[in-house]
């Protein structure tokens, strides 16, 4: 499955990216522009190709994540599965937050008890489970500027 995707991927950058790339050359090896010139140039190439590679991906995304949110709000088993994934995670992660605590502090439980990773992957879990698409698709408050980017890697 990763494979597939990083050859989507790769190969929408390296069709944006070759032949801008050859052009450029051409036009250096011609001495039609300066090593500088070629080099923000080749940048310029490289942020926008990242760019465009991003807004198809969060295009894409945004495909994926409302046909499940359109899924879901059909199939009441889908709900139903929902809420007891996003219920179990809250219980694990109160249970290791909340009531193992007080069960050391109270002596109840021998101090050599460690959730491990269970918690991590619960706060992975209550994420995916309430809204992991919006993360993903960078929306809203925690959106990512690609012009933002072009200034970091133009400096």
């Amino acid at each position: 499955m990763f494979g597939t995707i990083f050859k989507a991927i790769a190969g929408s950058m390296v069709d944006s990216i070759i032949g801008p790339f050859l052009e450029l050359a051409k036009a250096y090896l011609g001495k039609q522009i300066s090593m500088e010139e070629l080099r923000a140039r080749m940048v310029t190439t490289l942020v926008t190709s990242a760019a465009d590679v991003e807004k198809t991906h969060s295009q894409e995304l945004t495909k994926t994540y409302t046909a499940f949110i359109d899924a879901a709000s059909k199939a009441p088993l889908i709900r139903a599965m929902w809420a007891i994934a996003l219920g179990s995670q809250i219980w694990v992660l109160f249970w290791s937050q909340w009531v193992v605590p007080m069960l050391f502090a109270y002596g109840y439980m021998d101090r050599g008890w460690k959730a491990g990773t269970t918690g991590e992957w619960s706060y992975l879990l209550v994420g995916a489970l309430l809204g992991l698409g919006p993360m993903v698709l960078r929306s809203g408050p925690a959106a990512i500027d690609t012009d933002k980017w072009k200034a970091l890697i133009g400096k």
